[in-house]
């Protein structure tokens, strides 16, 4: 009950109560009476006992002494200045706390700095020269900027599941081009110069690869110049309505460049016939791709009807169409004349995109070697 809750007093005031007050007996009062006749519990005092009667000891934060000094009405004594030892040496954690506070002043001026630096972009113009962009899909005038890739765009580009999906030179674009454009609405064509151009100033135009002699069939290594490729321009009389006619059948057929959505899509769909079908199925996937690139035969303009004609077309037509969709008379021509060290034979090969395309092999020196 709450009468009978324990309420400390000093024994002091319990002794004045006892002399003063004389508790009545039960027996002699009345039951109606009994509450009247309660001693008054005698408040409180508001100054705190000068003797608590126990001593703190240990390691107890100055703060709460000197908060229990001043409760108590003594005066607070000037405590020595944190992180001072005895001896007035500044201590180890203090020594620390400085360190850091000084290295993070250090260090944000150096973030800045860094940041100033690599934000530089650079302007350069499209092969495509915008002719197939409206403003929102890509560059109208066909210029965009560009900055070289840090240290995060690397990391991109090691995460297994991005480079996995397709999806790692789609966030590097987006990280390193200025203007807001969806990267995978852009042309091929110029996603394959970007992505060379952006190789070139991230690190350096010099390309180490390992190549086969197609005659002696020796492996040896070369170095390649990205600077070296030859890149052309769109012609003022090429698109962006793209039309022609069948030169077997004579149909006339209406067609489109291939995007970085394209390539995608394509990707996808390869993964899910080998999901379905396993690696024995047949790969229709080049008939697949073509037929998303054409808006119509002689009319037709399904995607599944323009399959299906593309396997009963002459394959002279079929090549035709292939040839005009996936080779627009402008882009990066990466065709590299090679000659063989071993045996002097001169042969062609495709820019290879090697893994070190965008992690560079650092060249050993002769006492490496």
């Amino acid at each position: 009950m709450a009468d009978e809750t324990f309420r400390p007093r000093h024994p002091n005031e319990i002794a004045d109560v006892q002399d003063n007050v004389a508790a009545p007996s039960v027996e002699a009062v009345p039951v109606s009476k009994q509450e009247e006749a309660v001693p008054e519990v005698p408040k409180r005092p508001t100054q705190p006992p000068q003797n608590p009667g126990f001593a703190i000891q240990g390691k107890v934060p100055p703060e709460f002494l000197a908060a229990l000094a001043e409760q108590r009405g003594e005066t607070v004594s000037q405590q020595p200045k944190k992180g001072l030892s005895q001896m007035g040496q500044p201590n180890e954690k203090t020594t620390r706390q400085q360190s850091i506070s000084s290295s993070s002043g250090h260090f944000k001026e150096l973030l800045e700095e860094l940041k100033g630096s690599t934000a530089v972009y650079e302007e350069i113009e499209l092969p495509s020269k915008g002719r197939f962009y409206d403003g929102e899909d890509g560059p109208a005038n066909g210029v965009i900027s560009i900055r070289p890739m840090t240290g995060e765009e690397e990391q991109i580009l090691a995460t297994p599941r991005f480079v996995r999906k397709g999806q790692a030179i789609n966030m590097i674009f987006q990280r390193c081009i200025k203007e807001n454009f969806r990267p995978e609405l852009l042309l091929t064509v110029d996603r394959t110069y970007l992505l060379i151009y952006l190789r070139g100033i991230s690190y350096s135009p010099s390309y180490d690869v390992e190549l086969k002699c197609p005659e002696c069939e020796k492996k040896f290594a070369t170095t390649l110049d990205l600077n070296s490729l030859y890149v052309e321009e769109c012609p003022d009389d090429y698109g962006p309505n793209l039309e022609d006619v069948l030169p077997t059948t004579k149909l006339p057929f209406s067609y489109r460049l291939s995007t970085g959505r394209d390539e995608q899509e394509l990707n996808d769909y390869r993964e899910r016939r080998i999901k379905i079908y396993g690696d024995a199925a047949t790969d229709d996937t080049l008939s697949y791709r073509t037929a998303q690139l054409i808006n119509h035969i002689d009319g037709i303009e399904s995607k599944s009807e323009l399959q299906i004609l593309l396997k009963n077309l002459p394959i002279n037509d079929v090549s035709y169409i292939r040839n005009c969709a996936n080779e627009p008379p402008f882009g990066v021509d990466t065709n590299i004349e090679i000659i063989c060290p071993s045996c002097l034979q001169d042969f062609q090969v495709d820019l290879p995109l090697e893994a070190n395309f965008f992690f560079p092999r650092r060249k050993k020196t002769k006492n490496q070697a």
